[in-house]
């Protein structure tokens, strides 16, 4: 070697003198010629010198490689020496490594490796000592048997082939990566980078300290574990690798893993997405085994019952029904139990059932369960829809809502990696498959090798077909192949795959696919119960409004394409609130179903009827160009109702209020059809009564908006607390005195003036808006009697009308009539609550119930408009109040109506009898009180007295009148 060798200003400095020339020259020789194979790097991994014996045994020419990087002599992915520059070189010296290098003929070698460290004149050199052993050349054999057999296959599958290794002193590298890490990570082999640790440099930060827990833990057990790990792809984006791998160890004593990272992001976010949905859904999601046991839940559950996920896995579902229950999976009556006794429940596909949970704290709780039955690989599974009930048992005015079922999607998903070959005369065979067929399809892998036909023959015959065609495609094209895939396995099992998989070219015009296939079957099944509940509802199994929405769409293409109509009904069902209020919500659910049923029975085929929500149906016809075509339709559906409903061995005598759009003249979307359609139904109601129907025109639209607007003005009026109370005094019979009065609501509107209740109180009604304004009335009320008692002018109850909405919500009634009391100081006993008849006999039990805590309260209640209901003497009699209202339509022509005459007179009877006062509305005649007097009515109240009054008029009145004379 001479001095102007590029390699040897590295082991000397400065001009040498001629002895150490010598000895320096000595040295390169003996270096040169030893037997044992060496090389030496600097600490930028830069190879300075490589002597005969290390070149014949990489089978390279040391000039090749002099100023040459490490790299040159290390495969992917760069790991073992390559650790030397920008790593931790004391983990790599001082001891023998067995660690892979890349010969001259491309093939690889794993020697045994021995690194010195030389420090020259300040500067950091490696001396790399090589030696084959036998142990080695057999793992070199071993190396090219393998990559002659599975190169192919690893290069051209979708994932990423790896090799890792842990050898005895701990020390973590990575000999073979495949070109997989350049399609998922964008990095090459070559670049991937490991950590000082033992990691991939791409691994999440987060995710790297379990990935080494894990990776020691399979070293010391020798069991096979399956890792799921974030990794930062080159553009930054995080992708989610899985792989299932099995641990070795070598005679040398190092452990060794071959794997398949597969990229599973796509079914993370899926998972991810569905956890999401499932965990914030607002009902309890329970899926149970055949015998019970629960085996998953949501965290609504967790809310509801007050126990963890954790505590109730496992656990017999009884375990959150108090004892007795019905929910019990064992002994007679239980609904599961008699389900799998005899194949028949009262529950399955008959809508949700009400049964008592039970809390973790022992609350006891009324709770709605559905149930459904679904089979998975032959397993009998069921899957309950719980949801607490009690603020519904509490109001009677909660609707149902949709409910949803999910599936958990499994954490690990096997695999099938294969090769396939389609000869150049078409026949199937497969090269290649591993071990995952046994546990997909139920086969050998022999079997599928011996017989590539196989593998299609277990397909769905719907899916084969397709299966071809994409294969042909792919073959036509060289492009990826992307297939879903359903069989039935040997066991008979039913499972989904979905396989991604490369052509090449093979011999002899062949065509050969490296690829995977993965189970998708626990995905597949999510899909198909989010589908369900996403477009149908789960009580009636009708399509439900997205479905509607949807479908509409197609008919109305065909109906545009064809020049016919697409008429939408809204169908009502009339008084169905009495089937809830008097049986109950079970009950109104079949009742409900037996109606859909009635009503499918007279559709058409191609016509679709859907269940809107409570009691309202949607139904789309189509193919209709008249009037009198939808009028034939509707009342078709009518008449079905003449005959009675049969339920569990009730008759229900039930009719259908229907209102009609027309595409395209009432509109071009389904929104507005059934908006349109909505309208139509209700002004049928209100117009014509049950059983009616209507088309809809613009004048229905323009009243619709009239009362739109109206809702706008008195929401805007309640707001600003424009409503006000006016006052109509009570006068006894016997004295002529002021006894009483009654506040009447009046709205005093700053542009329009004072409105009568007439023109929106049936629209405060309607929209919910009743509520906040008998609220208000009751404040004012209350405001005005508290100061008259203080001011010492009277000392009179004011009565207050109360909505039938307000009484059916007893908590938030009591609620209010508490703080109105205590806001204003005023004694309950000058307090009276009115409460209409219809609306008390709606929910008889209810009523008893909130007037008995108001009358507890002091205050006292009275029936309102009594005699225009149907009122049950035998409940009447029950009802704590102490005042019955003969309604105005009874007074005003008790002088010349014989009948009213009677009826009114029966009434101050029967009130007597039940020891309750009578008050007379609408007296405006002298000769109405003089007939009253004389029948013994207590009270009265009309016109003949006095208008409603304000409270500035009422107060002056106290203030000046005497009392009223009074017949003799």
């Amino acid at each position: 070697m001479t001095d102007e060798d590029p390699a040897s200003p590295v082991l000397s400095v400065g001009v040498p003198s001629p002895s150490e020339r010598l000895s320096r020259d000595r040295l390169l020789a003996l270096f040169a010629l030893s037997p044992a194979a060496q090389f030496v790097c600097d600490a930028a991994g830069q190879i300075l010198l490589l002597n005969a014996a290390a070149a014949d045994l990489l089978e390279v020419r040391a000039e090749d490689l002099a100023g040459r990087g490490l790299e040159t002599l290390q495969p992917p992915p760069g790991a073992g020496l390559c650790m030397l520059v920008g790593g931790n070189p004391d983990l790599y010296t001082g001891g023998r490594r067995f660690l892979p290098y890349r010969r001259g003929n491309g093939g690889h070698v794993t020697l045994d490796s021995t690194i010195a460290v030389l420090n020259h004149q300040g500067e950091r050199l490696f001396v790399v000592s090589l030696r084959a052993a036998d142990l080695l050349s057999s793992l070199a054999d071993g190396w090219t048997e393998a990559e002659e057999r599975l190169g192919s296959v690893a290069q051209n599958l979708p994932g990423i082939i790896l090799q890792r290794v842990l050898q005895t002193d701990g020390v973590i590298y990575y000999p073979f990566f495949s070109s997989g890490t350049l399609d998922i990570l964008g990095y090459a082999p070559e670049e991937m980078r490991i950590t000082q640790d033992g990691c991939l440099d791409c691994i999440h930060w987060a995710d790297r300290s379990d990935y080494l827990a894990r990776l020691h833990e399979s070293a010391r057990t020798l069991t096979g574990y399956t890792e799921e790990w974030r990794a930062i792809s080159r553009s930054g984006d995080v992708r989610w690798l899985s792989a299932t791998l099995k641990p070795e160890r070598l005679p040398n004593g190092d452990v060794i893993w071959d794997a398949v990272l597969i990229d599973v992001s796509d079914r993370m976010r899926a998972e991810h997405r569905l956890q999401m949905i499932m965990d914030h859904a607002a009902d309890g999601i329970i899926t149970m085994d055949a015998e019970g046991r629960i085996e998953s839940v949501n965290a609504a559950v967790e809310r509801v019952f007050g126990w963890s996920a954790d505590e109730l896995l496992g656990k017999d579902v009884v375990f959150l029904t108090p004892d007795g229950s019905a929910l019990a999976n064992t002994g007679e009556g239980g609904i599961v139990h008699d389900y799998l006794k005899t194949g028949e429940s009262a529950m399955l596909g008959h809508g949700p059932v009400e049964l008592q949970g039970q809390r973790k704290d022992g609350h006891v709780f009324p709770m709605e369960l559905s149930l459904s039955e679904v089979l998975t690989e032959g397993k009998r599974l069921f899957i309950a829809i719980v949801r607490d009930i009690t603020a519904r048992k509490e109001t009677e005015a909660r609707l149902h809502e949709s409910e949803q079922r999910l599936l958990n999607i499994a954490d690990n998903i096997q695999g099938i990696v294969f090769q396939r070959e389609v000869s150049a005369e078409g026949h199937i065979s497969f090269s290649y498959i591993s071990e995952g067929c046994r546990e997909i399809l139920g086969v050998l892998p022999e079997e599928i090798r011996s017989d590539g036909e196989l593998f299609t023959d277990l397909m769905d015959l719907s899916d084969r077909s397709g299966f071809i065609d994409a294969m042909r495609r792919s073959a036509e094209t060289m492009e990826p192949m992307e297939a879903d895939i359903k069989l039935v396995n040997r066991r008979n099992e039913e499972r989904w795959l979905r396989s991604w998989s490369r052509p090449r070219k093979g011999a002899n015009g062949s065509l050969i696919w490296d690829g995977v296939a993965l189970d998708v079957t626990d995905r597949k099944r999510a899909e198909e119960e989010l589908t369900f509940l996403a477009y149908y509802d789960p009580l009636t199994g009708l399509g439900n409004r997205s479905l509607f929405m949807e479908r509409f769409g197609r008919a109305r293409s065909f109906a545009t394409q064809i020049d016919a109509w697409v008429v939408v009904l809204s169908l009502g069902v009339d008084r169905f609130s009495i089937v809830n209020a008097t049986l109950g919500h079970s009950m109104g659910d079949k009742v409900l179903l037996a109606v859909a049923h009635r009503i499918q029975e007279t559709i058409e085929v191609g016509d679709l009827l859907c269940r809107a929500s409570g009691d309202r149906f949607l139904l789309m016809l189509t193919g209709m160009t008249s009037a009198s075509d939808i009028e034939q339709a509707i009342r078709t559906i009518q008449a079905r109702f003449l005959e009675p409903l049969t339920v569990e061995d009730e008759e229900f005598d039930l009719t259908v209020s229907v209102g009609a759009a027309v595409f395209p003249r009432d509109g071009e979307s389904a929104e507005a059809l059934i908006m349109h359609s909505e309208t139509a139904m209700q002004q049928a109601k209100k117009g014509n009564g049950p059983s009616s129907f209507l088309i809809f025109t613009e004048e229905m639209g323009a009243k619709a908006q009239q009362t739109l607007t109206m809702q706008h003005r008195l929401r805007r009026a309640l707001e600003n607390e424009e409503f006000v109370s006016y006052f109509q005094p009570q006068i006894e019979t016997r004295s002529g005195r002021i006894v009483g009065m009654e506040a009447l609501v009046r709205w005093i509107s700053p542009e329009h003036g004072l409105i009568p209740p007439g023109a929106f109180i049936d629209v405060a009604e309607e929209f919910g808006l009743i509520d906040t304004m008998c609220e208000q009335v009751l404040r004012d009320a209350c405001r005005w009697n508290k100061r008259w008692q203080d001011l010492g002018l009277a000392h009179v109850p004011v009565a207050v009308n109360i909505s039938g909405r307000q009484f059916h919500n007893s908590r938030q009634l009591l609620t209010m009539v508490d703080t109105v009391l205590r806001d204003f100081d005023m004694p309950p006993q000058y307090l009276e609550l009115e409460l209409t008849e219809s609306s008390a006999m709606s929910d008889p039990e209810n009523a008893i119930n909130v007037v008995r805590l108001l009358t507890e309260r002091g205050i006292s209640c009275a029936i309102d408009d009594f005699g225009t209901g149907y009122s049950s003497l035998s409940v009447l009699k029950r009802f704590p109040i102490g005042k019955l209202k003969i309604d105005r339509s009874f007074v005003n022509e008790v002088t010349t109506d014989p009948g009213d005459a009677a009826i009114v007179c029966a009434m101050i009877a029967m009130a007597n009898a039940l020891d309750l006062k009578v008050v007379a509305e609408g007296v405006e005649t002298q000769d109405q009180l003089n007939f009253l007097h004389g029948v013994g009515c207590d009270q009265i109240q009309g016109f003949l007295m006095s208008r409603p009054l304000p409270g500035e008029a009422m107060e002056a009145m106290f203030q000046t009148r005497p009392p009223m004379p009074m017949p003799v």
